[in-house]
This record gives structure tokens, C-alpha cells and sequence, in this order.
């Protein structure tokens, strides 16, 4: 409906008002038409031309993370759930702490990115449903326009008061809501009154949802109120002159090209962060082996000192607690053997813990007497103080160490 209207242009000899298809005017014949500018009649019938480039690039972009996704190692389920935070971060999603430190592309790129298919599948159908109007009525560059502003608006809205990541077409398309309701009221009439309201309650809708599913409702908000700012300055599609028609052939280049330059930087850092995130994550694991590691030290130690306190018991049974001891000492040396390598220094720790545990156990079975069994409990002490000293300085390196690459 909204694309259905003639297009005219003002003659810059003799003002009169001409189809913008006429090379020259028909009233003066003169060839002062002003250059065609761009726009989705010259290129489709539809009127959507542009709505269409975006719901397409958003589409392909959340496919290429999918597919990044499973060859990262995930599941088919990239493809309907959200693709990981390290490769939403790598294709340009909004991270406020990357932004604070010089990647301001995010707050564009941002904007065609989506979390998951039924995130996708909701803003393209609130971009189908807007964007044609929005075109039909402002025409092709203004949209362009409108639909890169509002989305940057949205983006920096989130990035001053949201420390949270982000991704989604929905702070644009909530700008081309707020342009068309202030539209709407400057229409007046009860047709501008319906076009007000119908956008009015789409905002509503949109803004109530968001906080059931905790949506992004600061760029929500940051769009709309910057789509309705624009409305009051933007003029509904009408004959314009040859500079302002080539005015805004700039301006829509213009935020075509932010697009084009903002995902060609988001390409020259791709990767970062998905190595950053495989650090981390090997940081994790080695962590978990740590902690393993941990446990087992922590039970030689107690089946350490429970043996170096038997003499200490009353009672004829010494030498069976000498047998039971070694069983003990044993399974705990056994136990460490099978543990994960972590480094070289936590292996040399564990290698002479394993010799010591076996030679105390060995002793202890060796014991025929109570004077061979008090020789037993009394050896070693100092080389099982030195290697326990030894992993507990380990241990706080290993900390250290874990937290600092968590870090990076």
C-alpha cells in the first residue's frame, strides 16, 4: 500500500512537479531533472528491496555462526540454539568492556546478530512486518538511514548502561517503530491516528515481552526513543530538489559503507576471542586435573601422618596397624600414579611422593618385630615434610597461575 505512491520531483527550472522516471520535463523541456537516487522501486517492484538485503544478511550471518559453532566442536544445535559467546564475540557482538577499549564497530555490527533461531525468526518477522512501510513511506536511503541510526542508538545506549553482552536487529526495529508513530501523530487524521497506535502498541508488546524473557529492554528503549527523535526531523518521502536528493544518496551510502567498514573490522580481529576462549578452557581443565591432584595430596598427607603417629598407639596390635597402614599408603600411591600430568614440576612432586609412599608401605610390611616397627614409623619424616612444603608452594603458583590466564 505505502509503496504504491507516484514518486515526484521538483524541476529545477521551472518548479514544476514531475514523475521522477522523466528524463526531462515535461513542462519546460528542459533536462533539469534531479539524479535519480537510490531506491528499492528502481531495483524491485516490491518496495522492500532494502528491508529484504537485511533480513538476508541477518540470515546468513547466524548460519555462518552455526556453522563455526559445529566445527568448533558443538552439536547440531548451533543451528536453533545460540552459537558460543567467543564466536558471537568474534562476528562483532556488543561486548562493552571490547568497545570501552577502542572496538567501537561493535555498536554496529551488533545489530545483525541474533541469539538463537527463535531470536532470529522474531526479529525478522517484526523487520518484514515494519520495514516495507517505513520504505514505502520515507523511501530507500531514509531507511537505510533510520535502521543504522537507531540500531547504533540502541547499541550505545546498551553499551552506557548495560554491562552485559549483546546481539539483535530488535533495537533498530524498535527505531523504525518510534519513527513511524511519531509519523503517525504528525499525520494527524484518523488514519495517522491508527498508524500511532497500532505502532504504539507494537512498542508496548515488545517492551512487556522483553522483561519476561529478559530481554535487551535498554536498546528496546535507547531505539525507540531514538527513531521517534528522528521522526520529528524526517520528512515523509515528497518531491525534493537535486542537492537534497544527492544529499541523502550520501548519507545512505554513508551508512552503508559504517556497515561494510564495521564488519571488515570485526574480520581483522576474528578469532581473538575464540582463542581466548579455548585458553580459558584448557585453564578449566588443567584446573579440575589441579584439584584432582589436590585431593590425592591431601589424603597422603593424612595417611602420612597416621602413620608417623602408630608408636604412639597402646596395646598389642601394632604390627596388624603396620599391615593395615601399608594397604592404605598403597592404594593412595596407586591412586596419584593414575592422576592426570599437569606440569613437570607438579609431575617430579608426584613421582617422589609415589617412591616415598611405596617405601613406607614396603617398610611397614617388611616389620617382624616391634624395634623393625618403630624403625619404620620413625623414617622418612624430613623427605615427607620437604615434598609436602614442596607442593604447597606449587599449589599457590598453580592458583596464581590459573587465575591470570582466566584473566586474559
Amino acid at each position: 500500500m505505502f509503496s504504491s505512491r507516484k514518486k515526484l520531483v521538483m524541476c529545477q527550472v521551472c518548479r514544476g512537479l514531475i514523475e521522477a522516471s522523466a528524463r526531462s520535463c515535461p513542462l519546460c523541456g528542459r533536462e533539469s531533472v534531479p539524479a535519480a537516487r537510490i531506491s528499492s522501486d528502481s531495483l524491485t517492484n516490491s518496495g522492500n528491496f532494502f528491508s529484504l538485503i537485511i533480513l538476508t544478511i541477518n540470515i546468513v550471518l547466524f548460519v555462518l555462526m552455526s556453522i563455526v559453532e559445529v566445527r568448533n566442536g558443538g552439536s547440531g544445535e548451533a543451528f536453533i540454539k545460540s552459537a558460543s559467546n567467543e564466536v558471537l564475540r568474534d562476528f562483532g557482538g556488543l561486548v562493552p568492556s571490547l568497545v570501552h577499549s577502542g572496538q567501537w564497530w561493535r555498536l554496529v555490527t551488533f545489530n545483525f546478530l541474533h541469539i538463537g533461531l527463535m531470536h532470529l525468526m522474531f526479529n525478522s518477522s517484526a523487520l518484514f512486518s515494519i520495514g516495507p512501510q517505513v520504505e514505502g513511506i520515507f523511501g530507500s536511503q531514509k531507511f537505510v538511514f533510520a535502521y543504522v541510526g537507531t540500531g547504533t542508538a540502541s547499541a550505545f545506549a546498551s553499551y552506557l548502561f548495560l554491562p552485559n553482552d549483546s546481539a539483535g536487529a530488535s533495537g533498530a526495529i524498535f527505531g523504525l517503530i518510534g519513527l513511524m508513530a511519531v509519523y503517525g501523530y504528525r499525520l494527524g487524521g484518523s488514519f495517522g491516528r491508527a498508524v500511532m497506535k497500532q505502532m504504539l502498541i507494537w512498542a508496548g508488546i515488545g517492551i512487556m515481552f522483553g522483561f519476561f524473557i529478559g530481554a535487551n529492554n535498554v536498546a528496546h528503549i535507547g531505539g525507540l526513543v531514538a527513531g521517534a527523535a528522528l521522526g520529528f526531523v524526517l520528512e515523509p518521502d515528497a518531491p525534493t530538489a537535486a542537492k537534497s536528493a544527492s544529499l541523502w544518496n550520501l548519507a545512505a551510502i554513508g551508512c552503508i559503507a559504517l556497515v561494510a567498514v564495521s564488519f571488515v573490522m570485526a574480520g581483522r580481529s576474528y578469532g581473538v576471542e575464540q582463542e581466548r576462549g579455548n585458553q580459558r578452557a584448557a585453564a578449566e581443565r588443567q584446573y579440575q586435573s589441579a584439584s584432582e591432584f589436590a585431593g590425592l595430596v591431601w589424603k597422603a598427607r593424612d595417611s602420612a601422618n597416621e602413620s608417623f603417629n602408630l608408636k604412639r598407639e597402646t596395646g598389642g596390635a601394632t604390627l596388624e596397624s603396620a599391615r593395615k597402614s601399608a594397604v592404605e599408603l598403597r592404594r593412595i600411591a596407586r591412586e596419584l600414579e593414575k592422576s592426570p600430568t599437569i606440569d613437570d614440576r607438579s609431575a617430579a612432586i608426584k613421582t617422589r611422593l609415589v617412591e616415598l609412599l611405596n617405601n613406607r608401605a614396603e617398610s611397614f610390611e617388611q616389620a617382624v618385630n616391634d624395634s623393625m616397627f618403630a624403625a619404620a614409623v620413625s623414617a622418612n619424616l624430613d623427605a615427607f615434610r620437604a615434598v609436602f612444603n614442596d607442593y604447597s608452594d606449587w599449589e599457590a603458583w598453580a592458583l596464581q597461575d590459573f587465575k591470570a590466564r582466566l584473566q586474559q
